[in-house]
């Protein structure tokens, strides 16, 4: 077969399955399965340049960094074969995600090698193998998956918590059964938070910066935040409940995506008196929830933009989107809405730093020769085109020198272990030199293309000269045709009024 030549790359794919024993870790099993491969490939002969190992848990494709990691190098024909322990270990979550793997495979002609058999996805008799078994693998999931969720609803019954204990408990068991246990010091800011509320008529924000400055910390973070407080005031476990499947998770669809949860409707929630002893009484968590939701006012949508920095603003710190809030007191303020991070401004402070910043720009334009701005923006292309030269020849000398790597393992000279690691340098090497090009020709490309700043000079002399007088809606349609994006910060160091601002713009000077 075309993968027993050496010049051609083969990858191992490690993953821990739900039918390796549990008294195994994870390394232990990956270990083990490790070194079962390199025996197979060394019997084999083949050229094993990268060893993919899983130890995240995660059923769907994009829960598991290595796999996609993996994908990516297939679509780039960096392997003719795949070598793993069998074929479910690939994936056997979905239809979907294993049609993408399999398909990607097939696709670029790469091989699947286990210990039993060598698949050839391009080979009919094959091809319906890795389905048959693809296919029967994802039904023996399903069933685990639907008597493990059986167990469980069964244990939330009986009264058992089975989930990660919350703040306030500690895990325990009585007769191999979980439940909880109070946890006094936690508590005891459980109970505070529901007499702040109830009895102090103190809001969900107000009790969180109380507790910070008393020098409660939550488990997971360092500040409470008025996400926390909110948990704590809707979680009826702290009474002594047990409610199971009130919220369900979303799988991702991309990389990109984040994990979330939604709420499930009331009829699909599991609700049973609970084995631990509660916090609260169900009296005061009663008198909560009225006062809660009569505080709940769902903001309404009048179709009028108030917010003129809406989808420009964001976070120096954390990255999250500056958002508006007004209160008679404070009047229209931009804050982040990221517990302890950069504090918040008027908003009328952060437009005079952004007009005195277009004010600037609007200067330096009309006292720049263009022949000068020309003349810059050349040299700049230059220099990167320099850049991009020397990239690609240093990436042309280290493959010739990976390329010797292949050599001397097949004379014997080195050996597997030393060959992955010298063959690691190199591939970091090559992979930094490649995103530095692939860099530099996107700034070449940008500035190239980027459109010069005279074509935004008319719409910055019309903000500019009618600011006062245009609408949130108008600002907002008018910084857009110019700003990319703006990263706002306050620290404690500036006074209220002042704040820093970095500008990202549309066009170049």
């Amino acid at each position: 077969m075309r993968f027993s030549s050496y010049k051609d790359s083969v990858a191992i794919y490690l993953r821990k399955s739900r039918m390796d024993p549990d008294s195994e870790s994870i390394d232990e099993t990956l270990s083990r399965h490790s070194d079962t491969l390199m025996k197979l490939a060394s019997k084999m002969d083949l050229n094993i340049t990268e060893i993919y190992k899983e130890v995240v848990s995660g059923d769907g494709l994009f829960t598991r960094p290595e796999m996609l990691k993996l994908l990516q190098d297939v679509e780039n024909d960096k392997y003719s074969a795949i070598c793993c322990m069998e074929i479910d270990r690939l994936g056997r979550s979905s239809q979907k995600d294993g049609g993408i793997i399999l398909e990607a495979l097939q696709e670029h002609n790469v091989f699947i090698i286990t210990p039993n058999k060598t698949y050839d996805l391009n080979n009919e008799i094959d091809e319906q193998s890795v389905e048959m078994q693809s296919f029967i693998a994802r039904q023996e999931l399903k069933s685990i998956k639907r008597r493990l969720r059986k167990g469980v609803e069964k244990s939330v019954e009986y009264g058992w918590h089975v989930t990660e204990p919350p703040y306030g408990y500690h895990r325990v068991y009585i007769d191999k059964h979980p439940t909880l246990e109070i946890c006094e010091d936690e508590a005891n800011v459980v109970r505070m938070v529901f007499d702040m509320y109830v009895n102090q008529h103190m809001g969900s924000y107000t009790i969180a910066e109380k507790l910070n400055s008393m020098g409660y910390t939550p488990r997971k973070s360092d500040y409470f935040s008025r996400t926390s407080i909110q948990f704590f005031l809707q979680n009826p476990l702290y009474t002594g409940k047990i409610i199971w499947n009130r919220r369900r998770h979303l799988k991702k669809k991309s990389p990109t995506d984040k994990n979330r949860r939604v709420l499930n409707e009331k009829e699909k929630w599991i609700v049973a008196d609970g084995i631990h002893p509660a916090i609260i009484t169900q009296e005061l968590f009663d008198e909560a929830q009225k006062i809660r939701l009569s505080k709940a006012h769902p903001p309404t949508y009048t179709g009028d933009l108030r917010n003129p920095f809406a989808g420009l603003l964001y976070c120096r710190n954390c990255g999250s989107a500056i958002q508006r809030q007004f209160s008679k007191k404070g009047g229209n303020r931009l804050l982040c809405t990221t517990t302890a991070c950069t504090r918040s401004i008027r908003t009328e402070y952060l437009e005079k730093y952004l007009l005195d910043f277009l004010k600037q720009t609007l200067s330096k334009y009309n006292s720049t020769l263009e022949a000068n701005s020309k003349s810059e923006s050349t040299q700049s292309a230059e220099v990167i085109k320099i850049s991009i030269r020397e990239f690609k020849k240093a990436i042309n000398n280290l493959n010739t020198q990976k390329a010797r790597l292949h050599d001397l393992l097949e004379q014997g000279t080195y050996d597997v272990p030393t060959f992955l690691e010298r063959s690691k340098t190199i591939s970091e090497k090559i992979k930094y030199a490649e995103d530095s090009l692939r860099e530099n020709e996107i700034k070449l490309a940008e500035l190239e293309q980027a459109p010069p700043m005279s074509e935004a000079i008319p719409i910055l002399k019309q903000l500019l000269l009618h600011y006062d007088t245009l609408s949130a809606a108008d600002k907002n349609r008018l910084l857009k045709q110019m700003i990319n994006k703006i990263y706002y910060e306050h620290t404690k160091e500036q006074n209220k009024t002042e704040c820093s601002l970095e500008i990202e713009m549309k066009y170049t000077l």
